[in-house]
């Protein structure tokens, strides 16, 4: 046998993977294997009988039986006084009559250490064909091994690879265990991760829908009150109109010129006036009811609108409004909620007026087309939003009001135009003051 294949074998890479997957190397003695290899030397009449398995430099023994001190402790020894090295080719059973005439063996030490004369191995092999070590028996003199004592120690060898694997598969199914046992754990750890987030979400939910019901509620008041003070701009005017008329005709009353014709003509005139203060409720409560669909309208007419519903109030406030619309065209959305959004735009820019001392105050709703898509701006001349909030101006209950402002108008304006309009709503300062701008895209 050739010294190189020799080396070659022991040094195999996937042999000694093979040979750490059974986990056998410097485990304790167990007796199904001294079982084992007590009824290999009781059959065949040996005083020795090795369960050896072969590792890169040494060779250890999972069962010693016979071995002389301190090897019998000790478990393993040197490849140089190892047999079983040899023992490397599958199903063929290594004899050796008398090892001090050997011409391979006559060297090895364990001739002098363990007192190896005779030899008896059967490879261990594995059901990848690598071959672990060597199952056999020993005699202490020469001997001439049976037909019937080969076919003993091969059954016996037989029985220590079932042994092997055995333990192999337990370790492998233990392995598994532990590895399920550690996935379950993760598992366990994630559900537990899972349960945690799922109800702090609930948590963050029903929050973000009470917070979103105030909202609605506060919207809803804030739209009220809009709607009740621009009704009173509205009124006001009306109202001194009829008081006048009143105290007419008190006066020619009073100063006997009181004829019927005059009074017809106060009460038709005054009727007007009522008809008209009417009218006005009628058109502020249609301008504040939700849409419930959406449809197609006119930039323009929405614009119009708007600014007819405030354009009293602004003036009394000494506000010039002024329109600027190109091209008219089509967008899709909610008419009702969209003239709200401008209306809220249009409050805060009179409310930023009345906080500041400007002469000739100035507010322009433009509108026109880019690329496909319809551009409203409203600029003021107010002196602009300042830079520490320009960025919070949206947030909800943001404002710059104090106890006078609920922080919501605009933010339920951007929501409108970007959330269940498609568009966008933003705002910069210009060098005269805030320019809001809104984006929605054409009809085709």
């Amino acid at each position: 046998m050739d010294n190189c294949d020799l080396a070659a074998h022991v040094a195999d890479p996937g042999r000694l993977a093979a040979l750490k997957a059974v986990a056998l190397l410097d485990t304790p003695t167990e007796e199904s294997f001294d079982r084992l290899t007590w009824l290999a030397a009781r059959f065949v009449s040996a005083p020795t009988a090795l369960v050896s398995l072969v590792d890169a430099n040494r060779q250890f023994f999972k069962s010693c039986l016979g071995l002389p001190e301190p090897w019998s402790s000790m478990r393993e020894t040197a490849l140089s006084h190892s047999f079983c090295q040899y023992n490397r080719i599958p199903r063929q059973p290594l004899l050796i009559t008398d090892a001090r005439n050997h011409p391979l063996f006559k060297d090895n030490l364990a001739i002098r250490d363990l007192n190896v004369i005779a030899y008896l191995g059967i490879p261990l092999v594995t059901s990848d064909g690598y071959v672990l070590g060597s199952f056999c028996v020993i005699d202490s003199k020469p001997r001439q091994w049976t037909v019937e004592d080969v076919s003993v120690v091969e059954k016996l060898a037989a029985a220590v690879m079932a042994e092997i694997h055995l333990r192999a598969e337990i370790a492998n199914r233990q392995r598994i265990e532990e590895k399920l046992n550690e996935q379950n754990e993760e598992l366990r750890r994630a559900y537990g991760d899972l349960e945690r987030e799922t109800a702090e979400r609930l948590r963050t939910l029903e929050q973000l829908r009470h917070k979103d019901q105030m909202l609605i509620r506060q919207t809803r008041l804030a739209a009220m009150g809009e709607m009740i003070s621009s009704i009173a701009h509205q009124w006001r005017q009306p109202l001194n109109v009829l008081g006048l008329m009143f105290q007419s005709v008190l006066l020619n009353f009073e100063t006997g010129h009181l004829r019927r014709d005059l009074l017809q003509e106060s009460t038709d005139e005054a009727m007007k006036v009522i008809n008209y203060m009417s009218r006005t409720i009628d058109d502020f409560r249609n301008f504040f009811r939700p849409n419930t669909e959406k449809s197609r309208f006119s930039v323009k007419e929405a614009v119009d609108l708007t600014v007819s519903l405030v354009r009293d109030g602004f003036r009394e406030c000494r506000i010039e409004l002024e329109i600027a619309t190109s091209d008219d065209v089509e967008i899709s959305g909610y008419f009702n909620e969209f003239c709200q959004a401008i209306l809220s735009i249009l409050h805060n820019a009179r409310d930023a007026f009345s906080e500041r001392s400007i002469e000739c105050k100035r507010l322009v709703v433009s509108s026109t087309v880019e690329r496909r898509t319809a551009v409203i701006t409203i600029r003021d001349n107010a002196g602009g939003i300042p830079d520490n909030v320009i960025e919070m101006i949206f947030e909800p209950y943001f404002s710059t009001k104090g106890l006078q402002g609920t922080g919501i108008g605009l933010y339920m304006s951007k929501n409108m135009i970007e959330t269940q309009m498609g568009g966008r709503l933003t705002v910069r300062n210009t060098d005269e003051g805030a320019e809001f701008r809104i984006e929605l895209p054409v009809n085709s």
